[in-house]
């Protein structure tokens, strides 16, 4: 796990050195670009990542500081993804509240606003680059860990893909938005590839969430704010 944040922070860096020089669309699509040269990568250096067969481990036994160690079981491992997601909504929450993450709301609103007032733009949106391919470095630990296997097809933009899905159905802006989505995509997931093949289940999702951005462009957390503040 420790592996896997440290990994992430370093690649985040070097994206972020050259995507958070661009804006809007031009940023989205240089953050894909770089996940797609990964992808090559982790593909073809079969040496090290094994290629497209991947690796397969021992999954770490789970310990506090070395002491009392113990094999990772379902429960484990559910309590253990369970601690580490709440202590990353911690710690995120603490971010957005203090003074980095005013500023980092003022980027988002009006950049070059945020920018006159003197603010080193260019500075922040590289931490916050950087945060986000820790939290994305720790959620691929644990994947990683849960399935004791390491497959190329995690570095895919199809897993990008899904992630913007995440936080556009659960609600941008917000922290819980994003944990709200992902278990509405996941159980849409599970619903409709009970009725289609694997294949073609994505097809009403994505009707689903074409919908959402059309009607619901605050997403499932803004929509139930909305009704509730009604």
């Amino acid at each position: 796990l420790i592996f896997g944040l440290f990994g992430a922070s370093i690649m985040g860096a070097f994206v972020a050195y050259f995507s958070t020089r661009l804006r809007d669309i031009y940023f989205s699509i240089t953050t894909l670009v770089f996940a797609q040269i990964f992808w090559v990568i982790v593909f073809t250096w079969t040496d090290v990542t094994g290629g497209e067969n991947g690796l397969v481990f021992s999954p770490p036994r789970l310990s506090l500081l070395g002491l009392f160690p113990a094999d990772f079981t379902p429960l484990s491992m559910h309590w253990f993804t369970l601690a580490v997601v709440a202590l990353c909504y911690l710690a995120l929450r603490r971010i957005t509240q203090s003074s980095f993450g005013m500023v980092l709301q003022a980027i988002r609103e009006n950049e070059e606003r945020a920018r006159a007032i003197g603010y080193k733009i260019e500075y922040h949106k590289m931490m916050a680059v950087m945060l986000s391919a820790i939290c994305a470095g720790i959620a691929g630990a644990l994947y990683g860990i849960f399935n004791a296997y390491a497959a190329p097809d995690y570095f895919f933009f199809f897993q990008s893909g899904e992630t913007i899905i995440y936080n556009v159905m659960g609600g941008i802006g917000t922290l819980v938005g994003p944990i709200v989505g992902a278990g509405a995509f996941i159980l849409l997931k599970e619903l409709f590839s009970t009725f289609w093949s694997p294949e073609y289940y994505l097809i009403p999702v994505g009707l689903l969430f074409t919908l959402m951005v059309m009607f619901m462009p605050q997403g499932l957390l803004g929509f139930l704010r909305h009704r509730l503040n009604r």
